[in-house]
């Protein structure tokens, strides 16, 4: 399985219908359009064995006005498809989805005034993350109502070097929040995938400690060894992903091949481990690129 994957057209001939597209669409022809989808993401599992279905999220964690290409416009509309997926796919295919209340990487115009915020107005930057958590929620407990298993968290914490707030700061301003996010999460009935990219071990025992059943990335552009982590943590928690994303996308056949063996022989030792990229499958990775990663676990009989 995967966080998220976007090669339907090309492993399917088929696409799926989302962002403004979707938007435009009322009555019949968006029912239609949703049930396109649910079959698209059905047929993709069942095609790529993979043991989960990621319904692509919900637009409402981005800019007032702005809608992803990759996500559900109305909110209702991408309930209706988890729901969906869940009665469809029988009980050999899991559901998962998921958003994220916690603070992550801020982009280049937000990122200096939310450096001096937690400096300047530490109380207001907590209650915002008091207020963003309890909201994030009760939309992943409408999700998990709707027929999710698995929720994804996808906040990014950390660069290549390493956190993008120090540790401390972490502590305060995140971990906590990550904490309690993660124990509604569980409490509601779901299973709790944490991601980050990036260099996550200074910070890797705060999170452990937040209780997700699973990690993933376990980043390998960021100098993260997966046989480290595995052999440090591998008892405390699951692993997901570690195969190179940027080799998925542009490397040879042969580092490709390479990096899958080495995830699977570092990560699969005494289970714990769930086989997929260190990031997602998306736009631009070549198929067969893809397929040539999940051909390396077959030939490895996982």
């Amino acid at each position: 399985m995967e966080i998220d994957f976007q090669l339907h057209k090309e492993l399917l001939g088929k696409r799926l219908i989302l962002g403004k597209e979707l938007g435009k669409l009322n009555g019949r022809e968006k029912e239609a359009a949703l049930r396109n989808n649910v079959d698209i993401y059905i047929e993709t599992a069942i095609k790529l064995d993979y043991s989960a279905i990621t319904v692509h999220p919900p637009a409402i964690e981005c800019s007032p006005g702005y809608i992803p290409p990759w996500s559900y416009p109305d909110i209702k509309d991408e309930l209706k498809v988890i729901k969906m997926v869940r009665e469809l796919a029988g009980n050999k295919i899991m559901v998962a989805m998921g958003i994220d209340g916690t603070f992550s990487i801020p982009d280049g115009n937000d990122f200096l005034g939310f450096a001096y915020d937690l400096f300047d107005r530490p109380e207001e930057k907590l209650k915002e993350a008091e207020k963003r958590v309890a909201w994030a929620i009760e939309i992943m407990k409408r999700m998990i109502d709707a027929g999710a298993e698995i929720m994804y968290n996808c906040s990014d914490y950390c660069f290549n070097s390493g956190p993008f707030i120090s540790p401390i700061q972490f502590e305060q301003f995140i971990y906590p929040f990550l904490k309690k996010q993660t124990q509604a999460l569980k409490a509601a009935g779901a299973y709790v995938v944490k991601h980050t990219d990036g260099n996550i071990l200074p910070i890797m025992d705060m999170i452990l400690d937040a209780g997700p059943h699973a990690i993933q990335s376990i980043d390998p552009i960021a100098s993260v060894d997966i046989r480290e982590v595995k052999e440090k943590y591998g008892s405390r928690i699951c692993l997901m992903g570690n195969v190179n994303a940027a080799h998925l996308q542009m490397g040879s056949k042969e580092e490709i091949i390479e990096s899958s063996e080495y995830s699977l022989k570092h990560g699969m030792p005494d289970g714990g481990y769930i086989y997929s990229s260190c990031n997602s499958i998306f736009e631009g990775v070549p198929l067969d690129n893809y397929l040539l990663m999940l051909e390396v676990r077959e030939k490895m009989g996982y």
